[in-house]
């Protein structure tokens, strides 16, 4: 049967079309989708694959400026380097052949602006040996604009704030306007490295650095005063008990920042300021109130002086201290977290051109000896092991240890003996060589005083370490000690207390020599734990017959580099062979507000309470210390190392400044001593690396095409004396 055909209507003929385009739209939809995805895919791995060639370049870059920062001690030692073995550990030790190669090279000396040491820069200028040219090229960052239209503002180069601000009334990075002749030069990379004039189709990159003194520079993660500024505080712990000053220093905890001019007017930070960047940063252990809101967090005084003078700290990590609501301290861990805070407190933007986040030192005495060297320094509260009372059998084999002393029941005073002897000596022994075991605090005297000097006799020694220990300890018992050989009298050496001292022990016949010797018109005695090393410049000594002298430079000053207030030994986590500990700031800094902080405050006389050394006074001895170390820079002198023992050599270039007697002249090396230190390269380099290519046929090496780009800011401390890297941190700069 044949079916008839049906006639469609307009209807039926309009929704068919209707479904085809609907099926046209969708099937364009997708394709669009797919093409759009596929884009998109493709950006993505482009721009993966850039940040990747891009973060391997900026990694290259700095290995390489690390490794010129190294080579470049290697190159101003002497050669060959001696090897020694301190705690099983072998160490190449380099020592400078010239005390301008104590710290890195300098290619920028830009007046005003202290903190910057060197940049990339075409026909580097740099001394080449020991330094190592920079390889740039002469395509500047700033100037030279890319073939896409890129470059680094001078804004952006100092997005740290090192660099001082030419607008101080803003908060914004722009730094001084001197700063533009000296933004860094690029440097290209290619397959086979860094070179100054590639050929264009072979470059795959190029970065560009500045490097910045921040080992010179205040660790805010230490410094800065509660206000109202701390009095004496009375510490429990370390036994013994003691009254501290801030005003006697010890720590950089207690640098006045009220001393670092912001302004070419001369003003200065607010001490509240400063306390609210203190109770925000210790917030648990100076016992912030709980309910107090930020900024305005009050820390108080008494338990943030406890917490700075705790002596077994190295300040490396956060307290893990908990208060009462579960809070701990804060650390900045970056120079970013550290800029954010001082802005957002309102706080002047100029402060952190003082202020660094990032200090190591390896807290070891500068090498004296090549072949010998002493690898450790002697804690100075080990002098509370003596007391003029017999010792548990505990103590006495601690005392021993570390003073080679045994105490006589016959007598009631003590014999030197030596750490490994059971007779009397008659001379001090030599340290044994790789300091094994670890010499006595007799030896250390010895070691530090008799070189380049003859050797004092054992006496003289045993008689200052007599007189230290008078100083230190609380009683007025002038301290004995027997030597050998025995004999009938036996020979005794004296320390001294004031002029009612009581000599210790009894005995008959009376020692040699008797009674023992009166003390010096005038002689100051402390009586109590030293609160720093150059407190030891209160002692009598025998060899002279005057007060150590911490203000001349001279052997004397050699015992400044040997003991520490310190006790933290972290060998074991860090593995060095040295302590690593955190706050103590480079002298050679070129940044003189830096020491005047460090300086302001500090008692110059004793007793307490007095009045600390003023800001006048303090800026210009800073800018006489910063003055000669420029000249010739501190820690090496005399074809030696020499270490903190030239802060004797800084005080007499301050000369009457602060006073004009020994004691106010040597307030210098007390509030120096445990503050500073010579021997650790503290460094921020800023690296910016850009990946890309240029245009087939290219000849002009500023028009590259930029397709990638990474700053990082680079913090690393390098050990000038054995040339590790102690400690290093890669800081990215989000802009």
């Amino acid at each position: 049967m044949a079916w008839l055909a049906r006639a469609v209507s307009s209807r039926e003929r309009a929704a068919a079309l209707l479904i085809v385009l609907a099926f046209v739209v969708l099937l364009t939809g997708l394709s669009v989708a797919y093409l759009s995805r596929t884009t998109a895919d493709r950006q993505v791995a482009n721009s993966s694959f850039n940040q990747s060639t891009v973060d391997q370049l900026a990694q290259s870059a700095m290995d390489n400026i690390i490794g010129d920062l190294r080579q470049e001690i290697v190159d101003g030692s002497a050669s060959p380097a001696p090897t020694v073995t301190p705690n099983g550990f072998s160490v190449t030790i380099y020592t400078p052949t010239s005390a301008a190669y104590m710290v890195p090279q300098r290619n920028v000396n830009l007046t005003g602006v202290y903190n910057l040491i060197r940049r990339s820069v075409r026909s580097d200028p740099i001394p080449s040996p020991p330094a190592r040219p920079s390889r740039a090229s002469a395509v500047n960052s700033t100037t030279d604009v890319s073939a896409n239209g890129r470059y680094i503002t001078s804004t952006r180069w100092n997005g740290h704030y090192l660099i001082p601000k030419g607008d101080v009334n803003t908060s914004d990075p722009s730094p001084t306007p001197t700063f533009n002749a000296v933004t860094p030069d690029w440097v290209f990379v290619t397959a086979a490295g860094a070179t100054p004039s590639p050929a264009p189709a072979d470059v795959i990159g190029r970065y560009a650095y500045a490097i910045y003194d921040e080992g010179g520079l205040l660790d805010a993660n230490l410094v800065g005063l509660p206000s109202p500024t701390p009095g004496a505080v009375t510490i429990a712990s370390p036994s013994p008990s003691r009254t501290a000053y801030p005003s006697r220093k010890g720590t950089v905890a207690f640098a006045d920042l009220t001393a670092l001019r912001l302004t070419p007017g001369g003003s200065t930070p607010n001490p509240t300021t400063v306390s609210e960047i203190v109770g925000w940063r210790n917030y648990a252990t100076a016992t912030v109130p709980t309910n107090a809101t930020f900024p305005n967090l009050a820390p108080a005084p008494s338990p943030f002086v406890t917490y700075f003078l705790n002596n077994s700290r190295d300040f490396l990590t956060v307290d893990p201290t908990l208060n009462s609501k579960g809070r701990t301290d804060q650390t900045f861990s970056t120079r970013s977290q550290l800029i954010q805070l001082v802005l957002s407190i309102g706080a002047s933007a100029n402060l952190l051109q003082y202020l660094g986040t990032f200090s190591r030192e390896l807290n070891s005495p500068t090498w004296h000896s090549a072949t010998n060297p002493i690898s450790q320094r002697f804690q100075l509260d080990k002098i509370s092991l003596l007391k003029p009372t017999p010792p548990s059998s505990t103590q006495a084999a601690d005392i021993q240890t570390y003073f080679g002393l045994r105490w006589s029941t016959a007598n009631n005073r003590w014999q030197y003996i030596g750490t490994q002897g059971s007779s009397l000596l008659s001379a001090i022994p030599t340290p044994a060589p790789n300091g094994s075991p670890r010499p006595d605090f007799f030896q250390i005297l010895n070691y530090a005083y008799s070189s380049p000097s003859p050797t004092p006799a054992i006496p003289k020694i045993l008689g200052l370490g007599a007189a230290i220990i008078d100083q230190y300890d609380a009683d007025d018992v002038i301290t004995a000690i027997e030597y050998g050989p025995a004999a009938t009298p036996q020979p005794v050496a004296w320390g001294m207390e004031d002029a009612s001292g009581t000599p210790m022990g009894s005995g008959s016949p009376s020692p040699t020599p008797w009674p023992p010797p009166p003390p010096p018109a005038g002689y100051v005695v402390l009586q109590r734990p030293f609160q720093n090393v150059g407190e030891l410049g209160y002692a009598y000594n025998p060899i002279t017959g005057n007060t150590l002298d911490f203000r001349t430079a001279g052997s004397e000053a050699a015992l400044l580099d040997f003991f520490t207030y310190n006790t933290s030994d972290n060998t074991a986590t860090y593995h060095f062979p040295y302590p690593l500990r955190a706050g103590a700031v480079n002298i050679n800094t070129r940044n003189s507000a830096v020491i005047a902080a460090l300086l302001t405050g500090a008692l110059p006389i004793w007793p307490p309470p007095g009045t600390g050394v003023p800001s006048s006074s303090a800026t210009p001895a800073a800018t006489l210390i910063a003055n000669a170390t420029s000249t010739q820079p501190a820690g090496y002198d005399g074809g030696q190392p020499v270490g903190r023992q030239d802060l004797a050599r800084l005080a007499a270039a301050v000369g009457t400044t602060i006073g004009s007697t020994q004691e106010p002249q040597e307030t210098v090396t007390r509030a120096l001593s445990d503050t500073t230190q010579t021997r650790t390269w503290g460094l921020l380099i800023d690296v910016i690396a850009q990946s890309g290519k240029y245009a087939p046929g290219e000849t002009d090496l500023r028009k590259f095409n930029v397709t990638g780009e990474q700053h990082y800011w680079v913090h690393v401390a390098i050990d000038r004396f054995t040339g590790w890297v102690i400690d290093k941190q890669i800081e990215v700069v989000n802009e």
